[in-house]
């Protein structure tokens, strides 16, 4: 296995998948919060005694936590304001077999995918998006990480994914967040 699971902080799934990828690049990285707070992170009022340095306010369409598709919280803001040497990209791929390709083509890179968690976890009442990191790729299975206290390595078919990618839709920055590393 690729990475060293790291458990999330709540409303802190972004952060943590970012935490697990810096420490395999053996990249210096702050804490959760602090990450969080770069990338927008927004929890609802009652929750803000959970947090030291957070924003509060009305619920974002994607659901609490970072707002990275907001030019100020981007991913690849956060990377070059804080010297990180990696570049996010990003893939809403519906299609089997590109996808299917794109996770060949990319096994040494780091993913994080974004998806419906109840859709992929047959789990009605968690009605929210979700990052996972991609751990491995293999016989069109996919291998997550989890970042939450009650799963850890989980082996979902290509095409499962692909259906909890699509619920969540575009518009929600559903799909695979590709991340390289950038040679200085």
């Amino acid at each position: 296995m690729k990475y060293e699971k790291i458990i999330q902080q709540r409303y802190c799934c972004v952060p943590a998948c970012l935490q697990m990828i810096l420490k395999r690049n053996n990249i210096e990285y702050k804490s959760q919060e602090e990450i969080g707070y770069d990338l927008g992170l927004i929890v609802p009022e009652e929750d803000r005694h959970l947090f030291n340095k957070v924003r509060t306010g009305e619920k974002p369409n994607a659901g609490y936590g970072t707002q990275i598709k907001k030019e100020e919280y981007s991913l690849n803001k956060f990377f070059e304001k804080n010297n990180i040497p990696l570049v996010y990209e990003y893939y809403y791929i519906e299609d089997y077999n590109e996808a299917n390709q794109f996770l060949i083509n990319n096994k040494e890179n780091d993913i994080i995918v974004c998806v419906h968690c109840a859709t992929l976890y047959d789990a009605p009442h968690a009605d929210w998006g979700h990052v996972i990191v991609v751990d491995d790729y293999e016989n069109e299975v996919v291998t997550l990480l989890e970042v939450s206290t009650k799963r850890d390595y989980e082996k979902i078919p290509l095409e499962k994914l692909l259906k909890a990618m699509k619920k969540h839709g575009k518009g929600n920055s559903a799909g695979f967040w590709l991340f390289k590393k950038i040679n200085n």
